[in-house]
């Protein structure tokens, strides 16, 4: 089991879920030891390891006035859009751990 901090996010609104595979919510990063990333794949927070939930990734965060963000800091909140194969497990209330990707190349990384 890795102890590399983990970013939590908690969702607040569920604005909208134009398909099955995208779901567009309000959520605030819980987790004092890590931001959640453009890029990461996020998991309930309470799955246990090797759970067959499909991940969702974060494809964008925003905020008027501040516009776009590529890492969401502790107690900063904004609209979350999420995409993955089957989202129906987002739901109001729900933590949501942020898995870093493997290869950090899609946070702009040179890899």
């Amino acid at each position: 089991m890795s102890t590399d901090p983990v970013g939590l996010l908690d969702v607040l609104i569920i604005y909208e879920r134009p398909s099955a595979h995208r779901v567009v919510c309000h959520a605030r990063s819980v987790s004092l030891e890590r931001g959640v990333f453009l890029g990461d794949a996020v998991l309930p927070a309470d799955s246990p390891p090797g759970a067959l939930i499909s991940p969702a990734r974060v494809v964008r965060m925003h905020r008027e006035p501040f516009w776009e963000f590529t890492e969401l800091t502790a107690a900063w909140s904004a609209v979350v859009e999420l995409e993955g194969p089957d989202l129906s497990w987002v739901q109001l209330d729900v933590k949501l751990r942020a898995v870093p990707s493997a290869a950090g190349t899609e946070r702009g990384q040179a890899g």
